[in-house]
């Protein structure tokens, strides 16, 4: 009987090896000819899947193939598989690009050669086509004239909110000077959030109320002046009595002390000890004596904390309710806050009236014009003085 002759079988795993290796860079190499678009870079790209094919021919027989057959045997059918695949893509790549919709045609000449005007040329085709048809799907043309359109709407817009501004700060000024009237008549803003209505008499008054302030602060000043040249044989309750004096003769025409005056003027002093102002100098002869009243109770608390000084009938929901106001119709009381101990004003300023309708007119100018401001000024010169004075 004739020998059968039977294929090694490492043999024909030799082969296999050697196909597969092939057709994997035979199609790396087809796919580099159409995916570099230069010349150059097609260059490289095949002498890179050459080299490639060459390395992995030498590695192959050197290192991992058996034996049994010639190594020309496995070097054709490497060369022969790698052919197959590099054809293989090309073929399949030109069938993609046959298939091409494009109204410019690219052949497979102008791709394996690089041709690079018709790829370029190819692109912008393409570039023109997704242009019309966003402007068909989209409707570009549209779309911009109503973001024209938009915009435009957006200067107006902006236009009207400028006007709209403009109109809402004259609006509010407007609302600013109607606050300002009392029942349509102009009114004197007071602390705290109080406005007293002006009434005509007020302003046929003016001249007249001016002139006493006038004269007041003329009397201050030089007894201010006289204070400091003497101190300080002269002291600070002296003083105080004196400006006391001239509030009452200046400003309210009370020129003596009488039995019962209208107008009483004083100042407290801060005693650390219970926390309280008592009276340190009394202008006026009453048969109620001046009471002393905690830091943190009625109109001092409330002068303290706001620095201002308050009128009793503005703020009666801040004062302490007693028996001095069946006696005193009105007040203003004043905490000053440039002469302190620790942290508390060491002096306050209080001036009541018997009769409201006579003075109450007085004490709420005194406030608006923040006249307890310039007393303040002038006790502050003659207390240093007295101070430095003692240190002499």
């Amino acid at each position: 009987m004739a020998a059968f002759y039977r294929i090694p079988e490492h043999v024909g795993m030799d082969f296999l090896t050697f196909t597969l290796v092939g057709l994997f860079t035979g199609t790396l190499g087809g796919w580099a000819a159409f995916a570099f678009g230069t010349k150059t870079g097609k260059m490289i790209a095949s002498s890179a899947s050459l080299s490639a094919m060459a390395l992995e021919t030498d590695s192959a027989l050197k290192g991992f193939m058996g034996y049994g057959h010639e190594p020309g045997d496995l070097v054709l059918t490497l060369s022969g598989a790698y052919v197959v695949g590099f054809f293989a893509t090309l073929g399949l790549l030109t069938q993609l690009l046959l298939k091409q919709d494009s109204s410019y045609r690219i052949t497979l000449i102008d791709v394996v050669f690089g041709n690079n005007k018709a790829l370029d040329a190819y692109h912008d085709a393409k570039r023109r086509e997704l242009d019309s048809l966003l402007d068909r799907e989209l409707n570009i043309d549209a779309l911009s004239r109503e973001r024209e359109a938009l915009d435009r709407r957006q200067l107006e817009l902006d236009v009207q909110a400028r006007l709209l501004a403009a109109e809402r700060e004259e609006a509010e000024a407007l609302l600013q000077a109607r606050d300002a009237l009392v029942k349509g008549h102009v009114a004197m803003p007071l602390p705290l959030q109080h406005k007293h209505l002006i009434k005509p008499e007020f302003f046929e008054l003016l001249p007249r109320q001016v002139l006493k302030v006038c004269r007041f602060h003329h009397a201050l000043l030089q007894e201010t002046e006289r204070a400091v040249r003497q101190a300080p044989e002269r002291d600070f309750a002296a003083y105080l009595m004196a400006v006391a004096g001239h509030l009452k003769e200046h400003l309210f025409d009370q020129c003596t002390q009488g039995s019962l005056e209208e107008v009483r003027v004083h100042f407290r002093r801060l005693e650390a000890a219970d926390m309280t102002y008592k009276p340190y100098v009394v202008h006026g002869h009453t048969e109620m004596e001046v009471a002393a009243v905690h830091v943190d109770d009625g109109l001092i608390k409330a002068s303290r904390q706001s620095r201002r000084s308050l009128v009793y009938s503005a703020n009666k929901r801040l004062a302490i309710v007693g028996g001095a106001n069946f006696v005193w119709q009105d007040y203003l009381v004043y905490a000053f806050d440039a002469i302190r101990h620790g942290d508390l004003p060491m002096y306050s300023l209080g001036i009541c009236i018997r009769h409201r309708a006579a003075h109450s007119s007085l004490l709420y100018l005194i406030s608006f014009l923040q006249l307890e401001q310039v007393i303040q000024h002038e006790m502050l010169r003659v207390h240093r003085a007295g101070k430095e004075s003692t240190q002499r």
